[in-house]
């Protein structure tokens, strides 16, 4: 995978999942911030899952990144932990 590209945030196993899905990022965030979770994009949209979804995609949702980034991988506070799990993420893609 060339470095520019960015991993699927969805794998077909994720369909077992319950996840809040969204056609904008503010609805998906506001989402976030009142339920929880954790916000990714899927194409031109956004959706909010739970640990058992994080785990699906091969990370692990106890990883103190999360919170670093503020759950939310579109818009992470944390550059730099969002570029670690977005390796850890290759990596398992």
């Amino acid at each position: 995978m060339a470095e520019f590209e960015q991993p699927t945030m969805w794998v077909p196993s994720m369909d077992a999942v319950v996840s809040r899905w969204f056609s904008n990022y503010a609805a998906a965030r506001a989402s976030l911030e009142a339920e929880g979770g954790y916000l990714f994009p899927y194409r031109a949209q956004y959706f909010v899952t739970s640990a058992e979804g994080v785990r699906e995609l091969g990370l692990d949702p106890a990883d103190p990144d999360w919170a670093r980034i503020g759950w939310d991988w579109v818009t992470p506070l944390d550059p730099s932990a969002w570029q670690r799990l977005r390796t850890q993420r290759s990596r398992a893609a």
